[in-house]
C-alpha cells in the first residue's frame, strides 16, 4: 500500500494526509486501531462466549478484512514500537478474548492457544494454503477439541 495510492483511492488531494499523519506508518497505525476497535466490538457482539462462538467472529473479521488483519498482525508498519498504542490495542484485543471465552474459569492459557489457532487457520487461508470453503469446518473441528 502506498500512502498515494490511499490518497487517490479517497478522492483527496496528496497534501492531505500530510495534516493528519506525519508519514505513511502513522496512517497505517490509526488503520490499525480502528481494525483492532471494530474485531473487539466482533468478539464482544457474538453471543454466548463459548471457542466456537469466538472463533467464527475471529475468522469472520479476517477473512472479510485481509490486509487489514495482516497489517494487525504486525505486517506493513515499519518500526511499531514508534506506536505505542498499537501494543495496547493489542492487548485490549487479547483480554476481550480471553474475557468472552472465560480465561478466569479456563487456567493455563486458552485464549492464548484459542488465539494461536485462529491465527493460523487465518493466515493458512488467506495466504492459500487452506481453502477458505473448507477453513469453516476446519477452526469447528480444532475449536472442538478446546471444548472438551
Amino acid at each position: 500500500m502506498s500512502l498515494r495510492g490511499a490518497v487517490a483511492k479517497a478522492g483527496a488531494s496528496t497534501a492531505a494526509p500530510y495534516r493528519h499523519f506525519r508519514d505513511k506508518d502513522a496512517l497505517l497505525a490509526a488503520v490499525v486501531l480502528e481494525g483492532h476497535a471494530e474485531s473487539r466490538g466482533r468478539l464482544r457482539g457474538g453471543g454466548a462466549g463459548t471457542v466456537t462462538v469466538l472463533g467464527h467472529s475471529y475468522l469472520g473479521f479476517a477473512l472479510e478484512n485481509p490486509a487489514l488483519y495482516r497489517l494487525m498482525a504486525g505486517a506493513g508498519i515499519g518500526d511499531r514500537a514508534a506506536y505505542p498504542a498499537l501494543a495496547e490495542a493489542h492487548r485490549t484485543t487479547r483480554a476481550v478474548l480471553a474475557e468472552r471465552v472465560g480465561e478466569r474459569r479456563h487456567p493455563g492459557g486458552i485464549a492464548v492457544t484459542l488465539w494461536c489457532l485462529l491465527h493460523g487457520l487465518a493466515t493458512l487461508v488467506i495466504d492459500g494454503h487452506v481453502e477458505r470453503g473448507t477453513a469453516v469446518a476446519e477452526a469447528e473441528r480444532s475449536l472442538a477439541l478446546l471444548n472438551r
